[in-house]
């Protein structure tokens, strides 16, 4: 299953990549994560899929998608705070204590 990146893959490997940090980071609460400008993560997200129209609009409408599939669900009352809940341990071969070590992100 090597066809076009999903969305929930490429804000995984937002994630990983400490440089995106000032616009998507990990909470330090498990697989959470937040967008802290989700304008450029939609931006970068248009620019991945050659679509120069995307906005964060559109991209939580991809996200909304995935909850009744259980890869990522919002976190209830929170802005632009979302959590992986498919194995992204599994993937990774890595605890997300260990990812967010490696990434020195503190735990809450």
């Amino acid at each position: 299953g090597s066809g076009p990146i999903q969305l929930w893959q490429f804000l995984l490997e937002l994630l990983l990549d400490s440089a995106c940090r000032t616009f998507i980071s990990w909470t330090g609460d498990g697989w959470e994560f937040k967008m802290s400008d989700p304008t450029e993560v939609a931006k970068r997200w248009g620019q991945c899929k050659n679509k120069p129209k995307m906005n964060y609009e559109k991209l939580s409408r991809g996200l909304r998608y995935y909850y009744h599939k259980n890869i990522i669900h919002k976190t209830a009352g929170k802005r632009y705070v979302y959590r992986f809940v498919c194995d992204v341990q599994g993937m990774l071969g890595k605890t997300a204590q260990e990812v967010l070590t490696s990434l020195n992100v503190l735990p809450m």
